[in-house]
């Protein structure tokens, strides 16, 4: 077998035997509003996936169990159809750039917002941040929970990172989170979403719509702006421009 075959194939078996990060994944709590468990709250995780293209459900846990009538199935697709399982339950390409679709119910509210985490583990190549949005709306907070340098990029390279992902959305019953690979010999591993619905809040400043005035409603304003989304709209004249910054910053000063 030629040389470079043989480096290959060695790459790849010692990346497809690293043993699973340390789950450093968050458990909401009052820090975030809600604790698992709640009303209105939902909770699903993945950790061996069972098909390389899917749909997946969750195997770890899933809340609520069994989901109410009329509520979406909790799934997670690699939408190129390219990856293929790990000896570790891990979705995995050598080749492609991988691209996820993860669908995830929750309670609606009418006028609502829900506050989605994401949490991801991956190994080798990374997600790339500028790729991810939950029903189109980019996230209004990215945590790096852990990292462990695995080596330059490529097979066998990379790094184990595991990142948490707030978002903060309609509160239509259902959120569809997309995401793409920032480049080849990105493996999947583990995933959780927890989800949070309550009623919007009538305080014009609080962007991210959790009933409290908090440095994270600013954050959710840039975001809102940079994607024209209406809670950018802060002195109320219909469009989204600088102007709305200053705007923001007096009705946050005048609290709710």
């Amino acid at each position: 077998m030629p040389t470079l075959c043989r480096t290959a194939i060695s790459a790849v078996s010692l990346l497809l035997a690293l043993p699973a990060a340390s789950q450093n994944f968050v458990t909401p709590s009052d820090g975030y509003g809600w604790s698992r468990g709640d009303n209105n709250s939902s909770y699903f995780a993945w950790d061996d996936f069972a098909n390389p293209v899917g749909p997946n459900s969750p195997d770890i846990d899933a809340f609520p169990n069994p989901l109410p009538a009329g509520w979406a199935a909790p799934v997670i697709t690699e939408t190129t159809g390219t990856a293929f399982l790990t000896s570790t339950g891990n979705l995995y390409s050598i080749t492609s750039v991988l691209e996820f679709e993860i669908i995830v119910p929750g309670q609606p509210v009418e006028d609502g917002t829900m506050t989605v985490l994401l949490q991801t583990n991956t190994q080798g190549r990374e997600i790339d941040p500028a790729t991810i949005v939950c029903d189109g709306t980019s996230p209004v907070e990215i945590v790096e929970l852990n990292r462990v340098f695995l080596g330059p990029d490529g097979i066998g390279g990379g790094s184990l990172v595991e990142t948490l992902w707030r978002f903060e959305v309609p509160a239509d019953g259902t959120a569809v989170i997309t995401f793409e690979a920032d480049g080849e010999s990105l493996s999947l591993d583990k995933v959780s979403v927890d989800t949070f619905s309550q009623e919007g809040s009538d305080c014009v400043a609080d962007v991210n719509g959790d009933g409290a005035l908090t440095p994270t409603d600013f954050t959710a304003w840039i975001n809102a702006y940079n994607n024209a989304d209406a809670g950018c709209d802060q002195n109320g004249d219909g469009a989204c421009t600088p102007t709305d910054f200053t705007a923001w910053i007096t009705n946050y000063n005048n609290g709710c």
